[in-house]
């Protein structure tokens, strides 16, 4: 109860005000003249705050460490350990912008077909609960025989059990596999045994998304690949990183690194095109590019799919209580 409290009543900068201060920073400003010049009534208690723990002696890294945003602390705590401060947070805002982007788009491609079907879904639930009985009354009112709807309603109850089974299977998955052991075991799982899978294609291409920003920040490759193996908060680049820095430790080219089961298959190939050019940044830039287009389609296949099956589910439905409200209708041409 208490961290629940504390948690709730945490007080952190807000990430404009860490991009300026980032921004700041890097044209040369000492770090009281940042605080002077962004101070406002929403974070003049903040800085104060930071201030004070300088005053008291503690290094920046530890007087900033509890005003960072929660999504943005996990890589600067990851980072500062090996950089400076200054350092630290521009690439903290930088990752932290690339993984928003890469959640945003998966969300915004998959959510709406989901929440579609989950709602579909429940609707039928609810229907066979409180109103499919008094369709069955109206059936029995008219002479007709039940049995060919009664099967139906057994399908359409046998597909709701799946589907909320299959839902609680994922949820149980996901909770089992936040713990950093085993969200690496599962990527070595489906890398090895699914090639090109979507979780190999999209993890090699935030990977290398995070090693161009380190790149272009001017680090060489060992000192982008080190930072990015600190980065505890996302334990698939860590592995990653860790491997293809064991790779190149042992003599191995880049490109022979890359061609290891673990990364996406097509990146080796433009890592061996981007060895003949005098521009590495642009050939990874167009990996990329590529990957991201891949993972687009795959999202695009799997929405259809799911759009596909939520429509024929709904159209079997409507088609059902057509037939049934049709009845009256029929005896009355009958009659």
């Amino acid at each position: 109860m208490v961290s629940l409290r504390k948690m709730l009543s945490e007080k952190t900068l807000s990430i404009e005000d860490l991009s300026y201060l980032s921004r700041l920073l890097e044209s040369g400003l000492a770090i009281r003249d940042c605080f002077s010049l962004l101070k406002n009534k929403s974070n003049k208690e903040l800085f104060d705050s930071i201030a004070k723990r300088l005053d008291e002696g503690d290094p920046i890294e530890k007087a900033a460490e509890d005003f960072l945003p929660k999504k943005v602390r996990p890589y600067a705590l990851a980072l500062m350990g090996s950089l400076s401060f200054a350092a630290a947070l521009s690439l903290s805002l930088q990752f932290y912008e690339r993984s928003e982007e890469g959640i945003r788009n998966v969300l915004s491609k998959i959510a709406y077909p989901l929440l579609l079907l989950f709602v579909s879904v429940t609707s039928l639930y609810l229907f066979d609960l409180y109103g499919i009985d008094s369709i069955f009354s109206l059936i029995s009112a008219f002479e007709e025989s039940a049995s060919f709807y009664a099967d139906f309603r057994i399908l359409l109850r046998i597909f709701a059990r799946l589907f909320y089974y299959g839902t609680l299977l994922l949820f149980f998955m996901a909770v089992f596999f936040l713990r950093k052991e085993r969200i690496i075991l599962l990527y070595i799982f489906v890398s090895k045994h699914f090639p090109n899978s979507f979780m190999n294609i999209y993890c090699c291409e935030e990977f290398m998304s995070l090693f161009l920003i380190c790149i272009r920040k001017g680090y060489s490759t060992k000192e982008a690949l080190h930072i990015l193996k600190s980065m505890r908060s996302k334990p698939v680049i860590s592995f990653l990183a860790f491997h293809m820095d064991e790779s190149l430790m042992e003599g191995e080219t880049l490109k022979e690194a890359a061609g290891k089961y673990y990364y996406d298959s097509s990146l080796s190939r433009f890592i061996k095109i981007a060895n003949y050019t005098n521009d590495f940044s642009k050939i990874i830039e167009s990996y990329i590019a590529m990957a991201r287009e891949k993972i687009v389609k795959r999202m695009k296949s799997y929405t259809l799919t799911i759009q596909l099956v939520t429509y024929v589910f709904i159209g079997c439905v409507i088609i059902f209580v057509y037939q049934v409200l049709f009845m009256p209708m029929k005896a009355i041409s009958i009659f």
